[in-house]
């Protein structure tokens, strides 16, 4: 039977992929438990010990604020590391699927993104994504990156869950009001990266729950259907957020290419958000 590697297994979007895998699909979920992918030892030790047909590469260093604290390990962890993977993939004909992200785009174009436009990062983080991205379009053939966007699910650091946290708490809520995206649930993520490995597309396409909105319209639909909406507030402008990384402010993605492709469009993203928040969030 073929063998599908998922990397990063353990985090929030992998933990989601191995247990959202087709019924009868040999899978192998890796985890930086078994070994750095940033050293090209390991990456060839894995490849040598499970022989991989495809591999799903959700591994990555997310932590934005880090990434811009400290680039040389967003350039290790998020671009050598893919690039190690794009290596092995290439020297063995197997299929990669590579999750990459809206941060490769500034923010400042006022339609959604799609996959031909240029991408303009503006932060270390979404500079390691794109230095990723070129690798693996410079290293395979059999290829598909998967730009999505705004992820949240159960086992991982996520907006919604910080919201709702932060409410049961009783803490105040201050939200940016002028960043928009697309939520994105993991579990509807997952059996779309199914799909996406199993398709003969090729080079990039993006996939993120159906809609979009502000930070400020996520909170509020979360703590809606949370039972918490009279929990307060504040809407605040991206630059009085106390951050110190630029984020990118209008990176919607523009989905059609996936639609087009005869794959059906995830639902809408207040349904995912409701369906999170009644699966996994405990009043």
């Amino acid at each position: 039977m073929s063998t599908v590697l998922i990397t990063g297994a353990a985090g929030m979007l992998g933990s989601a992929v191995v247990e959202s895998a087709p019924v009868g699909q040999d899978v192998v979920g890796v985890t930086r438990a078994n070994g750095d992918l940033t050293d090209g030892d390991t990456a060839r030790a894995t490849f040598a010990a499970h022989a991989p047909h495809a591999v799903i590469h959700c591994a990555a260093y997310t932590d934005v604020d880090g990434c811009t604290r400290d680039p040389q390990r967003a350039r290790r962890n998020n671009a050598k590391a893919t690039a190690l993977l794009a290596q092995e993939c290439a020297e063995r004909g197997t299929r990669l699927v590579f999750l990459s992200t809206d941060y490769v785009f500034s923010g400042a174009k006022a339609e959604p993104y799609k996959e031909g436009d240029t991408p303009d990062p503006i932060n270390p983080y979404g500079e390691s994504k794109l230095a990723a991205e070129r690798a693996v379009a410079e290293l395979l053939d059999d290829y598909l990156i998967v730009r999505t966007q705004w992820l949240y699910g159960p086992g991982g650091s996520n907006f919604v869950s910080a919201i709702l946290n932060r409410a049961q708490a009783g803490e105040p809520l201050q939200v940016v009001e002028d960043e928009f995206g697309s939520p994105t649930y993991t579990f509807d993520l997952a059996p779309a990266l199914w799909l996406a490995v199993a398709s003969e597309l090729r080079g990039t396409v993006h996939i993120t729950n159906s809609g979009h909105c502000s930070r400020v319209e996520l909170a509020a639909a979360a703590l809606q259907a949370a039972g918490l909406a009279d929990t307060g507030i504040e809407p605040i402008a991206s630059a009085d957020w106390p951050s110190p990384t630029a984020r990118p402010l209008h990176a919607i993605l523009d989905n059609s290419r996936w639609v087009q492709a005869g794959y059906p469009p995830l639902r809408p993203w207040q349904e995912a958000v409701e369906d999170f928040i009644a699966t996994h969030f405990s009043r």
